[in-house]
């Protein structure tokens, strides 16, 4: 069998997005590295006309460049990515700091800007890393919700969710041909046509914990068997799960 032409096989996405954001960090450190030592450079080759005194000053400006690719990779691979950008930063300040710098205490100054750097890259890629497992956590969560969904939608009883304030925020279909559109209407105003809650409402008792059933009894003689246990909404609120199972029907 021919081996394919290595020009035809194509890396998953992923793969290529770490490689590529590799070399935008590769980059930054070369660019920070070059214009740190940019003076040495310069005497080096003798270019005379870009001999800049700001390039032979106190360095503590030109190592804050190194805080965009520490920030980078925490944001982009991670805690690990961070500390290694910061010693990689760190020995390359060393040189400077042992043998070419002329001012006071450069150990003591690269040591407090690698400290500063490292916390930054640090406590970015931590913030990263939680944005995105609460993102992963919203979109499981979501979609549990839909599942849940279609499954109550699926139900031959009536079924509704109501919020502690006593607004319903979901009624399946079978619910809707049985009483009729509820979404967001009070649960007393629903049911009963009533202007406040029920006298011996169970909402306070089931948002507690407990789960309670009872029938409900209808003027036109329908008798509901009635199932109710506390729900945790999407957004965290204890709601109210609702099962209404009729078993007599309206009076002819």
């Amino acid at each position: 069998m021919d081996k394919p032409d290595a020009s035809q096989i194509s890396l998953p996405a992923p793969i290529r997005h770490d490689a590529y954001r590799g070399y935008i960090l590769l980059s930054m450190l070369v660019f920070c590295t070059l214009f740190y030592y940019l003076g040495e450079i310069i005497d080096l080759a003798g270019w005379e006309a870009l001999r800049w005194g700001f390039l032979y000053g106190v360095h503590d400006v030109h190592r804050l460049l190194f805080l965009v690719p520490i920030v980078y990779a925490g944001y982009v691979f991670g805690v690990r990515a961070a500390m290694m950008i910061t010693i990689i930063a760190l020995m390359t300040f060393l040189p400077r700091a042992l043998f070419v710098s002329p001012f006071p205490d450069p150990l003591l100054r690269i040591v407090i800007f690698t400290l500063i750097g490292g916390s930054l890259g640090y406590l970015t890629a931590t913030a990263h890393q939680e944005m995105e497992q609460r993102c992963q956590l919203e979109v499981r969560l979501l979609a549990e919700k839909e599942a849940m969904l279609r499954m109550l939608e699926e139900l031959t009883d009536g079924v509704i969710v109501i919020g502690p304030d006593y607004k319903i925020r979901l009624a399946n279909l079978n619910m809707i041909s049985h009483f009729g559109e509820g979404a967001g209407a009070y649960c007393y105003q629903y049911l009963h046509q009533l202007d406040k809650p029920c006298r011996n409402c169970k909402l306070p008792g089931v948002i507690e914990g407990a789960t309670s059933g009872w029938q409900y009894h209808f003027p036109d003689g329908r008798t509901y068997e009635v199932l109710a246990s506390p729900y945790v909404d999407l957004d965290g609120t204890i709601c109210q799960l609702t099962t209404f199972r009729r078993i007599k029907p309206a009076k002819s």
